[in-house]
C-alpha cells in the first residue's frame, strides 16, 4: 500500500522533491546492489492493537511518510514489495503517531524486528540485519547509559545542595565515566563496521579534535588559529560522498550549525571562502551537491543578516548560473539571472548610483552625492503608506535631536515614490520635514528599478559613505542608525591599522 502524502505524526511530515528521491533510488542501486529482490519488512510487536502503521523516513529534520500497512494478524506489519527503498534512517509509527523505533534500511532490505509496545528498546531483537543489530546495541547501551546518567545527575543535585564536596566529586566523576564508556563503545562500534551507514552517522556526529595554537618564533599565539581550524575541518567526519547521509538527521544538524552559527557573523568574502572550499568536497553531478547548494543558496537569500545577500549572490554566480545545476530549467535559471542583476549593484561597498531629481516645484534639482554630510541616507517612501508616516516620524525625532546636539554627521535624501506630483507636494507642505524631499516623475535614471523597489516596497533606506558607496543596503530601526554608523567607523578605523 505504498503512498506519498502528508501526514501529521509526533514530528511534523514534509514532502520533498520527487525527482530527488527518484534519482536517489537509482544512485543506491548502483552503490549497494540488494541481495534480493524488493523489500520484506516484518515487525512483531507484541500486545499491539494498532489497525495500522506507518514506515517514515528523515528528510532535514523532518520525517516523510513512505509507506503504511494493516496488521496481518494481530500485532504482525509487514511491508512487502516489489520496489526498493531509498537507503537511510526510517522510524516506524503507530497508529497513534507515536514513534516505535528507528532503524536503518540499507543494502539488505529482508529483515525482521520482534518488539512490543513498551517502546523500550531493551526488550527489542532484529533478525538478519547485521546493521540494525549493531543500531539496537547501541540503543540499548544508550538507554542504560541516560538511566545511570538520570540518576547520578540527581545525585550530584543533591549533593551540591547539602555542600558535601566529596560526593560531589564522586558522582561528577560517575558522569564523566559515562561520557567516556559511551564514547568508547561509538568509536568501537565505528572501528568494527566502517562502512555501516549507522556507522558513519556516528562518526558524524564526533566532535571534531582542534589542536593546541602553535607558538611563534616571538612567542606570541595566533588567537584565530583554532577557529579557522574548526571551520576548516569541520567536515571531517562526514562522509560528504555518501549520498544516502540526505535521509540521516545528521545532516541538517551539521548544517545549521556550520551555515547558521559558525559562518553566520564572518564577512561575506570569507563566507563565500568557505562555502566555495565546502561545496569543492561535493561532486557536482551528485545528489549531495544538489541538496546543499540549493539550501545554502535559499539561506543567504532569504536571510536578514547585513551583507548575506552578497553571498547569494556569489553562491548563484559561480553555481546555479555557471550550468552546473542540471535540474533547473530555464525559467527557474532566469529567476537566478533577474535575482542576481537586482541585488548585485546594491551589494555593500558597491558605489552607489547618483539620483538627479527634481523637488516638488520641478525646477530645482538635487543630487543624492553633493551632500555636505560625511554620510547621506537615502529614503524610499510612498506618502500614502502608513508605515512610511509612522517611521519617517522617527526618522525626524532622530535627525531633529542629533542636530540640536551637534552630532548628526547624516542627511537625508528622500525620494517620493509617487506618479502624482500635487499630492507629493501637498505631502511634503504638511509634513514639514527638515531633509531634502524629491520624487515625482523626473529624473537621470529610473531610481525605483536602480535601487530595486519594486521588490523591496516602501520604505527602503540606503546609507552611503562619504565615497557615497553603499555600506547599508536595508532599513534598519530607526533608532539603530547612529550606532551602525559607530560601528561602521570602527571597523574602517580596524581595517586602517591591520593595513599599516
Amino acid at each position: 500500500m505504498k503512498k506519498i502524502l502528508l501526514i501529521t505524526l509526533v514530528f511534523v511530515f514534509t514532502i520533498t522533491s520527487a525527482n530527488l528521491f527518484a534519482q536517489k533510488e537509482k544512485s543506491s542501486k548502483k552503490a549497494n546492489p540488494k541481495t534480493k529482490e524488493g523489500h520484506e519488512l516484518v515487525f512483531n510487536i507484541k500486545n499491539a492493537k494498532d489497525s495500522i502503521v506507518y514506515l517514515t523516513i528523515h528528510y532535514r529534520d523532518k520525517l516523510m511518510l513512505k509507506d503504511s500497512v494493516r496488521a496481518v494478524s494481530p500485532g504482525k506489519y509487514i511491508f512487502k514489495g516489489d520496489n526498493t527503498y531509498e537507503d537511510g534512517l526510517y522510524t516506524l509509527v503507530s497508529a497513534k503517531k507515536i514513534p516505535y523505533l528507528n532503524f536503518i534500511i540499507d543494502h539488505n532490505q529482508h529483515f525482521e524486528y520482534d518488539m512490543d509496545t513498551s517502546y523500550n528498546v531493551t526488550n527489542y531483537s532484529v533478525i538478519n540485519s547485521p546493521e540494525n543489530s549493531e543500531m539496537l546495541s547501541f540503543q540499548k547501551k544508550t538507554s542504560e547509559a541516560q538511566k545511570n546518567a538520570t540518576l547520578w545527575q540527581n545525585k550530584l543535585k543533591e549533593f551540591q545542595f547539602k555542600g558535601i564536596k566529596d560526593s560531589i566529586d564522586y558522582y561528577s566523576k560517575k558522569l564523566d565515566d559515562i561520557n567516556t564508556e559511551m564514547l568508547d563503545f561509538i568509536k568501537a562500534l565505528i572501528d568494527r563496521n566502517p562502512n555501516f551507514l549507522f556507522s558513519k552517522m556516528q562518526k558524524a556526529y564526533l566532535p571534531i579534535d582542534v589542536p593546541e595554537p602553535p607558538v611563534r618564533a616571538d612567542g606570541t599565539i595566533d588567537s584565530n588559529f583554532q577557529a579557522i581550524y574548526y571551520r576548516h575541518h569541520y567536515w571531517d567526519n562526514v562522509d560528504l560522498s555518501d549520498n544516502r547521509f540526505i535521509f540521516l538527521p545528521v545532516l541538517e544538524m551539521k548544517f545549521n550549525e556550520y551555515f547558521k552559527k559558525i559562518l553566520v557573523n564572518l564577512e561575506s568574502d570569507t563566507i563565500n571562502y568557505y562555502v566555495d572550499i565546502f561545496l569543492k568536497k561535493i561532486e557536482t553531478d551528485s545528489l549531495m551537491y544538489r541538496y546543499f547548494v540549493d539550501l545554502i543558496a535559499y539561506q543567504f537569500e532569504t536571510s536578514k543578516t547585513l551583507g548575506h545577500d552578497a553571498v547569494f549572490v556569489h553562491i548563484a554566480k559561480n553555481n546555479q548560473l555557471q550550468n552546473k545545476c542540471k535540474w533547473l530549467d530555464e525559467s527557474m535559471i532566469k529567476k537566478y539571472e533577474k535575482r542576481v542583476n537586482n541585488l548585485e549593484p546594491l551589494l555593500i561597498g558597491k558605489p552607489a548610483v547618483e539620483l538627479l531629481i527634481p523637488d516638488t516645484s520641478g525646477k530645482v534639482w538635487f543630487s543624492s552625492h553633493k551632500l555636505k554630510e560625511k554620510y547621506v541616507i537615502l529614503w524610499f517612501f510612498d506618502p500614502d503608506c502608513q508605515t512610511c508616516q509612522k517611521e519617517s516620524k522617527k526618522l525626524k525625532i532622530l535627525y531633529d535631536s542629533l542636530t540640536n546636539a551637534g552630532t548628526r554627521n547624516f542627511e537625508i535624501y528622500s525620494i517620493g515614490n509617487d506618479c502624482d506630483n500635487a499630492r507629493l507636494k501637498r505631502y511634503v507642505e504638511e509634513s514639514h520635514y527638515p531633509w531634502i524631499i524629491v520624487g515625482g516623475n523626473v529624473a537621470n535614471v529610473d531610481y525605483l528599478s536602480v535601487y530595486n523597489i519594486h521588490e523591496t516596497g516602501n520604505p527602503s533606506m540606503f546609507i552611503l559613505n562619504e565615497k557615497r558607496e553603499i555600506i547599508l543596503n536595508k532599513r534598519i530601526e530607526i533608532s539603530k542608525i547612529p550606532e551602525f554608523l559607530q560601528q561602521y567607523e570602527k571597523i574602517q578605523e580596524l581595517k586602517a591599522k591591520r593595513q599599516k
